[in-house]
């Protein structure tokens, strides 16, 4: 999600993935957990579909730091340190909070939910980047044809381990498994490397493609609504091909064209520090919602969602006024 240092040049299309990410994560985090008894279907459903965020973010972040050339071991420290430190606020903030609210680690030890990003559920993210990004050196070596080899190998074990369900792992660590993200940032790398090419023969034919594409999500997300109904192997297919389908959507509507409108702009430069501030907002929603709304799902998952993406924005304003650009270093934008 962070951009890449060396990365001067703004895109219009990883500007619209990380702003349609970071709505569509916090809306997520609104509806409540599709374990919960409160979940209905609807909301269960809608989770699916817009679950398309964190592969976003990791879409952008391999396709913000793909190059050729080599990666200097300072590079590297200094995107890992743009990410880590942020994270540590948040994560520490989050400890005081679940001190306060008497809430258990997730993971067993406040050593451990830092380590692991856990201090909050969706920090699991954090986990997952960060490895990305101390592997990139990796990545610069290797040539396309072995990166595009990698990919197919990598799509096979996530559809194994997303739609069918094998090596099964508990629901923490499968949040955390490689399989399950690998192949968004291995795929945003390659779009990066081959990006004329790809954005002159999307732009040639954007409305077709768009076309197809919106239609295959509808199609999909109508398959992939059917759980209960339906073999489960195709719905998990479905709701798997589906988050490419939105990305291939967004990417495709937006690639090519000038720079894009401030309010996407600023939503793309903002998202990281909203993603990790958001859950404070989100809960603290959550609980008024609790006290004031009762039952009426819509209203508390409105006011949650509301809260979590205008508590952040509010959040990086201020930032921003007091320490200018070391916010980017405090908060992460």
């Amino acid at each position: 999600m962070p951009q890449s240092p060396l990365t001067q040049a703004r895109f219009a299309a990883i500007d619209a993935l990380k702003a349609a990410g970071i709505v569509c994560v916090v809306f997520v985090h609104a509806l409540p957990a599709p374990w919960q008894p409160s979940a209905s279907p609807l909301a269960i459903w809608l989770g699916h579909l817009t679950r398309f965020g964190v592969p976003a973010f990791l879409f952008a972040s391999g396709f913000l730091y793909a190059t050729r050339s080599r990666v200097p071991a300072a590079t590297t420290w200094r995107r890992l340190r743009r990410i880590l430190a942020p994270y540590l606020v948040a994560s520490l903030l989050a400890q005081l909070w679940r001190i306060t609210a008497h809430a258990p680690s997730n993971a067993g030890s406040t050593w451990a939910d830092l380590l692991l990003g856990s201090s909050f559920g969706p920090y699991y993210y954090v986990f997952v980047i960060a490895l990305l990004v101390a592997l990139t050196p990796l990545f610069a070596r290797a040539a396309p044809r072995h990166l595009a080899a990698l990919l197919l190998i990598l799509l096979v074990c996530q559809w194994c381990v997303d739609a069918a369900l094998l090596l099964p792992l508990p629901f923490y660590w499968h949040l955390r498994n490689p399989l399950l993200w690998w192949p968004f940032f291995a795929l945003g790398w390659l779009a990066r490397l081959h990006r004329e090419a790809l954005d002159t023969w999307l732009a040639r034919g954007r409305r077709t493609t768009c076309a197809a594409l919106a239609a295959g999500i509808g199609l999909l997300a109508a398959a992939a609504a059917l759980d209960g109904h339906a073999p489960r192997l195709l719905v998990r297919s479905a709701a798997w091909l589906e988050i490419y389908a939105v990305l291939g959507l967004i990417y495709a509507w937006a690639c090519a064209r000038p720079e894009p409108a401030p309010l996407l702009r600023g939503a793309s430069q903002a998202s990281y520090a909203v993603y990790l501030f958001h859950p404070f907002f989100v809960l603290a929603a959550q609980i008024a919602a609790n006290t004031w709304l009762g039952d009426l799902e819509p209203f508390a998952v409105a006011l949650a969602w509301a809260a979590g993406l205008l508590g952040p924005a509010l959040l990086v304003i201020a930032a921003r006024r007091l320490l200018g650009a070391r916010s980017l270093d405090v908060i992460g934008a």
